[in-house]
C-alpha cells in the first residue's frame, strides 16, 4: 500500500490485477467515460497491455483498494510524466458501481494530488474528460481543476460526436481537501 486515506488506499497496479482490469475495460457502463476506443479485449490482449503499461518510465498506475473490504474498485494513474517542465497528466476510473456517489474518487485523486504536488513536486496536474461526463467534471473542478480547453468533436459516441474537456490545477492554486 503506497497511499492511505480514509476510505481507500492506492497500491501499485500489477500483473495480478489482469483479471480485474480486463473486467473494467469490457465494462460497457465504463468503457464509454474512460475508453476512447472501446474495443472488448480478451484477457491475453489485455495482460499485453498491462504488461507494457506497468513498464513505463513515464507512467504511474495505482489500484484504487476499498480499506473496509480490500476489494477493488478502480484505478487511476499518472502518464506522461515530464519532469523537466514538472507537468503530469492523470486519469482515474471507478469502476465497481455500489461504490460511485460515496466520496472514493475524491478521496483517490485527492491522495494521488498530494502525491503529485507535495512528493513529486510538479507544477502542473491535467486531464481530459468526455464533456458527457458530468459527474466527473464536478469532482474535478471541487478538486481546484478549471476547464482550459475543449477539444470540439473528439469522439462519435451513440451516433453522435461529442467533446472533450482539458482540465488542469497549478501546484499553487492546490489545497488539499477533505473527502466529500
Amino acid at each position: 500500500m503506497l497511499f492511505r486515506g480514509e476510505q481507500v488506499c492506492l497500491r501499485k497496479m500489477t500483473l495480478g490485477d489482469a483479471e480485474h482490469y480486463h473486467r473494467w475495460q469490457n465494462d460497457m457502463e465504463i468503457a464509454p467515460l474512460v475508453n476512447p476506443f472501446i474495443e472488448l479485449q480478451s484477457l491475453e490482449e489485455v495482460e499485453k497491455n498491462l504488461q507494457s503499461l506497468l513498464g513505463a518510465d513515464n507512467r504511474r498506475n495505482y489500484i484504487i483498494e476499498h480499506l473496509e473490504d480490500r476489494k477493488p474498485v478502480g484505478y487511476l494513474g499518472l502518464f506522461n510524466i515530464n519532469h523537466y517542465h514538472k507537468n503530469v497528466e492523470c486519469y482515474i476510473a471507478l469502476c465497481e458501481a455500489e461504490y460511485r456517489g460515496k466520496g472514493i474518487g475524491y478521496e483517490a485523486m485527492e491522495l494521488m494530488m498530494e502525491y503529485v504536488f507535495a512528493e513529486m513536486n510538479m507544477h502542473r496536474l491535467s486531464l481530459r474528460v468526455f464533456a458527457d461526463n458530468e459527474r466527473a467534471i464536478q469532482m474535478y473542478k471541487k478538486l481546484g481543476f478549471i476547464q482550459e480547453g475543449r477539444l470540439r468533436e473528439a469522439r462519435f459516441h451513440n451516433g453522435k460526436w461529442q467533446d472533450s474537456y482539458i482540465m488542469s490545477v497549478l501546484q499553487a492554486d492546490y489545497q488539499p481537501h477533505k473527502a466529500q
